[in-house]
């Protein structure tokens, strides 16, 4: 009888422990090309007329930006863009790319401009197509140009 007490009190035993969750602050932001190339010597240059606008070699189609955030309130996607210098000195005004972000309107790239603005934290990763293309005037000097962008999420 004692033994049946026994397993009755070891069957009825209770444990508990605490379980905790330390989620981080996060943020992402990414695209799926590392590089914007304009090849004219793969496209009919020079165009029929000036001005006149290029689309990319590489990549062949849009790109994909894609950010996260976890983070509660604004935030805000920022693209700062340098000239476009070639070796001998010449200069494409960083204004003569242009972007647009889901088919928008075409707009010229400044030092620095906001290509959107939202606010977190976000449902899973958000994906904008965000398209680039190259006006030339007519004036540029042959040569191979270089230039960056660079983007930033930051709070707002």
């Amino acid at each position: 009888m004692r033994s049946l007490a026994l397993l009755l009190v070891l069957g009825m035993a209770l444990a508990q422990v605490p379980i905790g969750v330390n989620l981080p602050e996060g943020t992402s932001l990414s695209l799926n090309a590392e590089e914007v190339v304009f090849d004219l010597t793969q496209r009919n240059y020079p165009p029929p007329s000036f001005p006149f606008a290029y689309s990319p070699t590489s990549p062949s189609g849009p790109l994909t930006l894609r950010l996260f955030t976890n983070l509660e309130g604004g935030f805000a996607v920022e693209v700062e863009a340098s000239p476009l210098l070639a070796e001998g000195g010449a200069e494409i005004p960083a204004s003569q790319v242009e972007y647009r972000l889901n088919g928008g309107p075409w707009i010229p790239l400044g030092p620095k401009v906001v290509l959107l603005t939202g606010s977190g934290p976000t449902a899973g990763y958000q994906s904008y197509v965000l398209e680039f293309r190259l006006v030339l005037t007519g004036q540029e000097v042959p040569g191979v140009y270089r230039g960056s962008l660079l983007f930033t999420l930051s709070r707002l």
